[in-house]
């Protein structure tokens, strides 16, 4: 039943939009055959543009990791440097992203580096927050055995803090991946010349040109990396903490 009713809710959707299709206009609303068509047309610029954008979310992703995990670390070494950087990091997740990639453009030029940084911007919040919750989360009775021991503080933080916090980072990935793909596409939608091509672009360029079943394909594509990303992480997941945390 867990495969067979989402497969029902998927073939009835695309019924739905297969039936809608026949009475709209396909500049509006193109078919699912005409969306095939566009991806069997445009196959490998599709898969040329997932890639640049797979790879642009990916270093995003990476750059959130590194900065959203060290300020989680920062924060409990220190809770004045929390109480006095916390609300500027909660600042930057609610700020648009939208109106700051065109300033990105001004600074870093047309190219990857934008859709890298507003990739990274987006997905940074989620592993800050669900880093200062997982490394808080340790078991004080543990912590005070390794402190008995003689650990230091970076031993702390390596043998007991992290391993402890995997499922509080899981969890936050769960929401940072499928944001980094968005962070990626709305970077590319400005600051992207077509070279190399990417999803956004594809998008954009597509629209303009009125080529509704390109746009639609690309927008699959984007769906469909978003859902890599996320199934490649379960089965991380699954491998690091499965055999021992049952959530």
């Amino acid at each position: 039943m867990r495969r067979a009713l989402p497969l029902a809710v998927a073939l009835l959707l695309l019924l739905a939009w297969s039936l809608a299709s026949r009475s709209i206009s396909p500049l509006l609303l193109p078919g699912p055959g005409a969306v095939l068509a566009a991806l069997g047309e445009h196959g490998h610029r599709l898969l040329e543009a997932t890639w640049t954008t797979a790879s642009s979310s990916l270093l995003g992703l990476a750059l959130a990791s590194i900065f959203g995990l060290g300020g989680a670390a920062l924060f409990l070494r220190s809770r004045w440097v929390e109480l006095a950087l916390y609300p500027y990091a909660l600042l930057l997740q609610t700020l648009p992203i939208v109106a700051i990639a065109p300033l990105l453009v001004v600074w870093l030029g047309y190219g990857r580096p934008v859709a890298v940084v507003t990739a990274a911007i987006v997905s940074f919040f989620p592993v800050l927050t669900a880093g200062n919750l997982g490394l808080r989360a340790t078991d004080p009775a543990q912590v005070e055995l390794l402190r008995l021991h003689g650990a230091t503080w970076w031993q702390e933080l390596r043998i007991l803090r992290l391993p402890a916090s995997l499922p509080y980072l899981f969890a936050g990935y769960r929401t940072a991946v499928g944001l980094s793909v968005i962070g990626a596409i709305v970077g590319e939608f400005v600051g992207s010349n077509g070279l190399p091509p990417s999803l956004g672009n594809l998008v954009l360029r597509s629209a303009g040109s009125a080529d509704t079943a390109l746009t639609f394909a690309a927008v699959g594509a984007s769906t469909l990396l978003a859902l890599l990303l996320f199934g490649g992480l379960r089965v991380l997941e699954h491998l690091s903490i499965g055999r021992w945390h049952g959530g």
